[in-house]
């Protein structure tokens, strides 16, 4: 988690994620046949908070979790009488055992022990609850111009390589195995921006926290560089379509 230890990183998050995460709450309560809602919910994982406010759609009470201080510390700006913010690990969930109906976890799967997570979590859940893992990506298309596909593949990630992370999907007998049932669904997304909003948007990229605030490149060449590059794609005064893609993981304790 120490990509996401930066004061900046944060704050960019904060500002500049964008906030796609009701439509997720939707399809759960409608995957879940949930009518009203569940009574305790913890968000791992949940940054700055974006994820836990959307986690009040289907939860009375809501916690959320992250490693990262600096991005707790952000969220707690955001705290309303029905969100609850802890630094701590997904890995050491500090809670007692069946304390939550619901657990989710936006974003940050990739990032987490799963053989240390997954016992945590059987451990804090009630009886048949749920574990909600989901998130929301960004891809290489660009609905006005398929140059962007170019400059995406050849010039963002042969600068900004990704840093190493775990992103092999769960399958129905790992999910056995930890003693939950397995059903999923995929979803795409797009988002209109203008090439300022789009830069700001991937300033926050791991690719791009490695290289800035872990590397030697300063937040001010990053930006220059994406600007300079991008404008034949995304020109002064006009703005983009891209293309996100996401999935859902929905877990039941068995």
């Amino acid at each position: 988690m120490s990509f996401f230890a930066f004061q900046r990183v944060a704050i960019g998050y904060a500002k500049h994620r964008p906030y796609y995460h009701p439509v997720v709450m939707n399809s759960v309560r409608q995957q879940l046949n949930l009518k009203g809602k569940f009574g305790n919910a913890l968000d791992v994982g949940c940054g700055t908070g974006l994820s836990t406010i959307a986690l009040k759609e289907l939860a009375d009470n809501v916690t959320g979790i992250d490693g990262s201080e600096e991005m707790i510390a952000v969220a707690n700006v955001y705290r309303d009488e029905q969100i609850i913010y802890h630094h701590a690990s997904a890995e050491r969930l500090p809670f007692d055992e069946g304390s939550f109906d619901l657990i989710t976890v936006c974003g940050a799967i990739n990032w987490i022990d799963r053989a240390l997570f997954f016992p945590e979590t059987k451990r804090v859940l009630n009886e048949q609850g749920w574990v909600i893992i989901y998130d929301n990506f960004i891809t290489e298309y660009m609905r006005e111009n398929v140059a962007y596909t170019q400059w995406y593949q050849e010039q963002f990630l042969s600068r900004y390589p990704k840093p190493p992370r775990n992103e092999t999907p769960l399958t129905p007998s790992e999910c056995e195995d930890y003693g939950f049932r397995f059903n999923q669904e995929e979803y795409t997304n797009e988002l209109t921006w203008s090439r300022e909003e789009y830069i700001e948007y991937m300033l926050t990229q791991s690719n791009v926290i490695v290289a800035v605030d872990m590397g030697n490149e300063t937040l001010s060449e990053a930006r220059k560089w994406m600007h300079t590059t991008l404008a034949p794609i995304v020109p002064d005064r006009e703005k983009g379509t891209f293309l996100f893609g996401g999935y859902i993981w929905y877990m039941q304790l068995v």
